[in-house]
């Protein structure tokens, strides 16, 4: 069967990609993200079998979403295995779909009678790298394993990505040499670029805390040249709000890339949803992490109107 792969760029989505590819032989591997699926998945027409993993379906763009696939599984097997919150009243077919595990962990299950067990290892990686491992799942998978092997190994995928986060090729790689269960501490450069990336995250930490602006419920910072799920993080401690966001311009786009983290009562995945489509964006994700992509001309106002959503938030 013909089959070909989409998925994440993330940690969780390699791994994804990886589990898909061991279980589905060797196929052209895509790295999409919410924004692009509608136009990357077209990739796929002429494939027997499409598979999508950790590619979250944003309310903006459900209907687009729906309807594209819709047509798509009228040629091609359509296998879409995703966590992230769902918008209202969504649920298909060819959607595998559990907000309470890691996409990793998912495929695996999904997978799981066309995989050596000694891949649940894999899964895990990705659901480490995803802050997804106490899940009932993920927590009995865990304990198939040494613990202290198994974090250092997911720690070296996390950080040695980042080095070359938009190399996809070198991604590729990754994905290809996850796929036949070897450990990430062994594939190419990524120990090496663990180490470059943990200097350079401290760098960044120290910039953050130099740089965040703090509005009534929400910090910021902008282009800090790094995981921006982490510099959210960063700006969050040390701007002492309930949501940190970090937000890096995109000029071949004319638009500006988010990434923010939250806790307690706010739902990200609902309050940056809400403020982007405001502001002629597109966003979503998880309730403590999510991101979004923003019209240059609407950044300003879309962080005063994230702030509103957040304070609203708080106060319930």
């Amino acid at each position: 069967m013909k089959t070909v792969i989409f998925t994440h760029g993330d940690s969780d989505g390699i791994c994804s990609g990886a589990l898909a590819l061991a279980a589905n032989g060797d196929s052209p591997i895509y790295f999409t993200n919410p924004v692009s699926v509608l136009t990357d998945i077209d990739e796929g027409r002429g494939y027997d079998r499409i598979i999508v993993c950790d590619i979250a379906i944003n309310l903006p763009r459900s209907q687009q979403m729906k309807d594209k696939f819709e047509a798509l599984a009228k040629e091609s097997e359509i296998i879409y295995i995703d966590h992230h919150p769902l918008p209202p009243g969504f649920g298909e077919k060819w959607l595998f779909h559990d907000d309470t595990a890691s996409a990793s962990e998912l495929t695996f299950n999904y997978f799981e009678n066309e995989l050596s067990p000694d891949m649940s290892r894999v899964a895990m990686y990705g659901a480490i790298g995803d802050y997804q491992d106490m899940t009932p799942g993920a927590r009995q998978l865990i304990d198939d394993w040494d613990k202290r092997s198994l974090y250092y190994q997911a720690g070296t995928l996390t950080q040695g990505i980042e080095v070359g986060r938009r190399d996809y090729d070198f991604k590729r790689g990754i994905v290809r040499e996850l796929a036949k269960n070897i450990i990430p501490s062994e594939i190419g450069s990524l120990a090496k670029n663990a180490l470059v990336a943990a200097r350079h995250e401290d760098q960044m930490r120290q910039r953050v805390q130099r740089e965040v602006k703090r509005l009534k419920n929400v910090a910021y910072v902008m282009d800090m040249n790094g995981c921006m799920g982490k510099a959210a993080i960063f700006a969050r401690v040390y701007g002492r709000a309930a949501v940190g966001v970090s937000v890096e311009y995109r000029d071949h786009r004319n638009a500006y890339d988010i990434s923010a983290r939250g806790t307690g009562n706010v739902d990200l995945n609902a309050a940056i949803g809400e403020a982007a489509a405001k502001n002629g964006g597109t966003g979503g994700g998880h309730p403590r992490a999510a991101g979004g992509r923003i019209p240059e001309s609407s950044m300003k106002q879309f962080l005063l109107d994230l702030d509103e959503v957040v304070g609203k938030a708080l106060v319930k």
